[in-house]
């Protein structure tokens, strides 16, 4: 484990970065949002956003594997502060907001992959109290950039100011990288390689092939994606037209998932480790089927329960209450702590199983991969959606995570398999042969 100063250095940058991320992102939505073509403006940047992710993300971590994380991580943090600087010169409204969301998420390709294969370095062992204070930190950055930072600044002068505030933060981020790149020097996450090894994807597939753990890691990420922003999309019909109730009762389910969340990061801090990791994965993945099949159709049983049982205090207990909000808010507590558990125990996988040398190249390819397949479920959610409801949507979110829960066994299936066919089978045990007695000798022995 590095000293704490390494890694207070290391936290210190990734708040300000999630800060001043959502601050920018928050720009760019403002000026794409309030465009003559707002519509179309803002799809575009949510397509500019994920497209270089998909194209460029295995090349930025092949890059960042071949100059180690310690060299580019500053390297990344001073790109993105040159595309915001950009972004100060040249966006004049919502129709660039698109070319600059894409080249702030192409740089990305380089500072993401290197800031999470830092962990490997910065805590080889129990890198679940990295993570999850990462992720802490990761929520109340995107919250201060978000909710607070973002209103502030464009009250206070518009969106320049809101650029100048992340372009301010990022330069902070920057000078923080170098600062721990210093630090790092002579360690292996500063490992330079030849360009044949560190752009040799073989060895990474072969990595996911071979390392069952990794592979249900990738499954993970992907489903905790795919609920997280299904219930995001879903959410305010469901509250809507299933509750009844004002978009203002959103915040009294955020309440019970903030809770979630933290209870999540924080056995995750005390108790999440490497050989805990993979059953937290089962244990969330599962914890997501039932919390969306409970969000699409638990309140229509327990009315059913309360109205056939036939005891009067259950039966006005149910009319009196609004059934569907009561089943709700322990839903969203255990939402919020699955999905936290879940990313946290695929993170901690992915570090301690992949090679020295792959780290980032392992982490870009998850998140490709994972990218790749939020893309049409997404699509489908927001359509459905609209023109269906939050019902029917949540219950296809659930069927596709119970496949996606059965994919990531096959594996261990068949490795119990094989183990189980590989195993000797145990001989019978020899019993003696019983001794025949001619009837003479029986006779002249008994006598």
């Amino acid at each position: 484990m590095r000293s704490v100063r390494e890694q207070g250095v290391y936290f210190g940058a990734k708040f300000l970065a999630q800060a001043a991320q959502n601050l920018f992102l928050a720009t760019l939505f403002l000026a794409a949002g309030t465009s003559s073509s707002a519509a179309i403006d803002l799809s575009s940047l949510f397509v500019a956003i994920l497209i270089p992710a998909v194209l460029f993300g295995p090349l930025g971590g092949a890059t960042v594997d071949k100059v180690g994380p310690a060299r580019a991580y500053p390297v990344g943090a001073a790109l993105r502060l040159s595309t915001i600087l950009a972004a100060l010169l040249i966006l004049d409204g919502g129709s660039r907001a698109w070319m600059i969301a894409f080249s702030y998420s192409a740089v990305s390709q380089i500072y993401s992959p290197a800031e999470v294969a830092l962990i490997r370095t910065l805590q080889p062992n129990r890198s679940g109290r990295v993570h999850s204070l990462g992720i802490l930190l990761q929520y109340a950055g995107q919250g201060a950039g978000m909710l607070v930072l973002a209103p502030a600044l464009y009250f206070w002068g518009g969106i320049d100011a809101m650029l100048a505030g992340a372009a301010l933060g990022f330069a902070g981020v920057t000078g923080l990288a170098f600062l721990l790149s210093r630090f790092l020097a002579g360690t292996t996450a500063d490992i330079e390689l030849d360009a044949r090894s560190a752009f040799n994807f073989g060895d990474t597939c072969r990595f996911f092939l071979h390392e069952t753990r990794a592979g249900y890691a990738v499954i993970t990420l992907g489903l905790k994606t795919i609920v997280s922003r299904a219930i995001v999309i879903a959410l305010p019909f469901y509250v809507q037209r299933s509750m009844g109730l004002g978009e203002e009762a959103v915040m009294y389910l955020l309440i019970p998932g903030i809770i979630g969340i933290g209870v999540g990061l924080l056995w995750s801090h005390r108790a999440l480790t490497l050989e805990a990791a993979h059953n937290a994965m089962r244990l969330s993945v599962l914890g997501m089927v039932v919390a969306v099949f409970a969000f699409a159709a638990l309140d229509y049983g327990v009315t059913a329960m309360a109205q056939y049982s036939q005891v009067p205090p259950i039966a006005r207990l149910e009319a009196s209450v609004n059934t569907t909000f009561v089943v709700a808010v322990p839903v969203a507590f255990l939402l919020g702590i699955v999905l936290t558990t879940s990313l946290t125990a695929a993170r901690v996988t992915l570090t301690e199983t992949a090679p020295d040398g792959q780290q980032a190249r392992v982490f870009s390819v998850q998140e490709t991969i994972g990218e790749a397949m939020v893309v049409a479920p997404l699509l489908l959610a927001g359509v459905g959606t609209q023109f269906a409801g939050a019902r029917p949507v949540l219950v296809a979110i659930g069927v596709l995570a119970v496949a996606a829960m059965l994919l990531a066994e096959i594996p261990t299936l068949r490795q119990r398999r094989a183990a189980a066919m590989a195993a000797p089978q145990s001989e019978p045990a020899l019993l003696p042969a019983p001794v025949l007695v001619e009837p003479a000798e029986a006779y002249s022995a008994g006598g």
